[in-house]
């Protein structure tokens, strides 16, 4: 086999694992509660601090692997990865395990941000679309095995498991690495790093994250870290603009600025954030709908959560190939649509919403229409916004793709939390409480859908694909 199927095979059990790890941990939540004691605002920070953690680190570890080399990066971020998914399984406390979450997403982010990267080196232009189709795949096989792998380890193994199974897999992905990586060929006069740069959107994104979601876990005891969301929010605005203001003067800028004069790429952005934070209510909250109130077994509400990724997977690459033929605004703004549409029908504006008598034929059509929005959204507007930028600038917009992605994922976690936290201590009903989270989340889609529809068709031109 030719050494660049190898190089996919290698950022392929990268992306394997991370997406798995993303998506095996929402299905244990319920059970972390139980075994800790701890309530879900506490223990969900077990998902919060790691999409926080990767969305911090991803335009920094991009920008240092394009100086450094990508190879010896995805390695690091391959041996890290592996050795936090071994703390988590040894973890005795919450505050332990979300400190061994923070060491496995910074391994993460060193995968994440070189994946697309070392494709894009390794394959020539014409098989490209097939490599980063199948890097794709990849993605949705993650997501998909996620929920029902980690369902059933806990089930059968406890939630020490789902840590465990990273381990293997991680062993194989630094040898693949280590044998069939090639060494980038870095310039003797590199440009300096952007430490400030670096340093300041760091600390506005951790702001921004905590502003909808102020943390309060104790760690080995201590007592419970908070703060004041107006002191968060005012550092956000802070770091954001002092940010904004090193970028435009930097000869070697983290972020290029330039690239937000660019309508379809700055509103695919945005309607893509809001996206991610819509439905960020449903994984999150679905699995304690499942097992709380209709009492399904992790394995079985595990299986019931696969419907959403195993749609998304057979939509994505179909909406894809079909926006490189009519352009990304209907396709993305259609999806959208169906996206608040589901959410409406979960909260009972539209329909009697979820309930305790709920059939399963009803919960799968429910779920399949958050894949079917994800898909028929997700491809098209990611098509949108990487056909929208020069071709020197594909990295960049690559990072601060996934930055968005993540950030959203986060930030959504948070709002559907506190949202749902504050309810329940008010009305003391679990399935109102759902109701209204689900309900202004539904708000969210119909906003990224506007958005998606003025960002105009994101259609990529010929001169475009040849620059």
């Amino acid at each position: 086999m030719a050494q660049k199927w190898w190089v996919l095979a290698a950022v392929a059990c990268g992306t394997f694992m991370a997406t798995l790890d993303s998506s095996i941990v929402n299905i244990a939540l319920p059970t972390l509660t139980k075994d800790f004691g701890a309530p879900l605002h506490q223990v969900k920070w077990v998902v919060v601090v790691y999409l926080l953690v990767i969305t911090c680190l991803l335009l920094p570890f991009g920008r240092l692997s394009d100086q450094h080399g990508r190879k010896p990066v995805f390695q690091l971020g391959f041996l890290i990865f592996t050795i936090g998914s071994a703390l988590c399984g040894l973890s005795p406390s919450l505050g332990a395990l979300v400190a061994s979450r923070v060491v496995q997403a910074l391994g993460v982010s060193m995968l994440m941000a070189n994946g697309p990267a070392i494709i894009t080196a390794a394959f020539p232009f014409r098989e490209r679309g097939a490599a980063l189709g199948t890097l794709a795949m990849v993605v949705s096989t993650g997501l998909v095995s996620g929920p029902s792998v980690g369902g059933l380890l806990i089930t059968e193994f406890g939630w020490r498991s789902i840590f465990w199974v990273n381990i293997p897999i991680g062993i194989v992905g630094i040898g693949l690495a280590q044998h069939f990586l090639s060494r980038d060929r870095i310039p003797r006069e590199k440009a300096p790093f952007d430490w400030v740069g670096a340093f300041l959107q760091t600390i506005f994104l951790f702001s921004f994250i905590i502003l909808f979601d102020p943390p309060d876990i104790s760690i080995s005891g201590s007592l419970p870290l908070a703060g004041s969301p107006w002191f968060f929010g005012i550092l956000s605005v802070l770091f954001g603009a002092a940010f904004i203001k090193v970028e435009s003067e930097a000869k070697a800028p983290l972020f290029d600025l330039s690239l937000l004069k660019i309508r379809v790429f700055w509103a695919a952005n945005l309607a893509s954030l809001l996206m991610f934070v819509s439905f960020s209510s449903v994984f999150v909250l679905m699995p304690f709908f499942l097992e709380e109130t209709l009492h399904f077994a992790p394995h079985k509400a595990g299986l019931f959560m696969t419907a959403i990724p195993l749609t998304t997977f057979v939509i994505a690459p179909i909406a894809g190939r079909l926006s490189d033929r009519v352009g990304s605004r209907w396709l993305s703004s259609i999806g959208a649509l169906i996206g608040a549409v589901g959410l409406f029908g979960m909260s009972g504006v539209v329909g009697p919403g979820l309930h305790s008598t709920i059939g399963p034929a009803a919960i799968v059509v429910a779920l399949s229409f958050a894949g079917l929005a994800t898909g028929l959204f997700q491809a098209p507007n990611n098509n949108a916004i990487m056909g929208a930028v020069p071709a020197n600038k594909l990295g960049v917009a690559s990072a601060l793709l996934a930055t968005v992605r993540n950030l959203g994922l986060v930030t959504g976690t948070g709002l559907a939390t506190t949202l749902f936290t504050w309810r329940h201590k008010l009305s003391n009903d679990f399935i109102s409480s759902l109701h209204m989270v689900h309900a202004v989340s539904g708000c969210l889609a119909i906003l990224a859908m506007i958005f998606s529809f003025w960002k105009g068709s994101g259609k990529r031109s010929e001169h475009e694909d040849d620059s």
